[in-house]
């Protein structure tokens, strides 16, 4: 079984730093250092048990609701923002929501998934 608190501690931490760490905030949006999101990201990814990185990638991810919020959390926080390359154009509310969703719901995932790929 994997630490899963570890991983939620790095999704609270993804969430505090688009909340209150933007370089600049305009009522839903705001511009996060690219740096800070895809090392938060990369954190996240390496913590995720191995069967749940696969279980990522196949058709039967639908089966799972912290896979399909992390798809589109992702699709809210990776946005490009043409002025500066070096920043994301964030959708704040939705990020805030769905990394809310995943955390409620990636113990139980996670659970389900390794017992999956151990059988």
């Amino acid at each position: 079984m994997s630490d899963i608190d570890l991983i939620i501690d790095y999704f609270r931490k993804l969430e505090r730093t688009i909340m209150y760490d933007a370089d600049f905030a305009f009522i839903d949006v705001r511009l996060v250092k690219k740096n800070k999101i895809d090392d938060l990201i990369c954190c996240i990814l390496a913590s995720l048990p191995e069967s749940y990185k696969k279980m990522m990638r196949q058709k039967e991810k639908s089966k799972f609701s912290s896979i399909i919020l992390y798809d589109l959390m992702f699709k809210s926080i990776k946005r490009k923002f043409i002025l500066n390359s070096g920043v994301y154009l964030v959708e704040a509310e939705n990020a805030k929501r769905y990394i809310e969703s995943i955390i409620r719901s990636i113990g139980k995932d996670i659970s389900i998934i390794e017992e999956i790929s151990s059988n």
